[in-house]
């Protein structure tokens, strides 16, 4: 019987399923809403501050950790570009081009 158990355990967690976007998702979104900062990228601050409004995440040290990770891993994946630096501000990878490359 303490087998059946752990396999029920086991099998029956289900995923965390949330209420909101992806963190990356988020971010870009407060990136295009915010089309004055957009040149030289938007702070973490205004990021963080339009996530507790839009989404009403509140935004204390394991969400501002996620935050951190979440842009992070998109500037590795070229989704956003950090001009300042990794704790300086954010912005969104400029659109590559394909069209120009294969005319030259």
């Amino acid at each position: 019987k303490k087998n059946s158990t752990t396999k029920s355990k086991a099998s029956g967690g289900k995923l965390h399923t949330t209420a909101h976007p992806t963190w990356i998702d988020m971010i870009k979104e407060c990136i295009v809403t915010h089309p004055e900062e957009a040149r030289t990228g938007v702070s973490r601050p205004t990021i963080k501050k339009f996530i507790e409004i839009k989404y009403g995440i509140d935004v204390n040290a394991s969400t501002a950790s996620q935050l951190n990770r979440a842009i992070t891993s998109g500037s590795e994946k070229g989704i956003f570009v950090l001009p300042k630096g990794p704790s300086g501000k954010v912005k969104l990878a400029p659109k590559v081009r394909h069209d120009a490359a294969k005319e030259v």
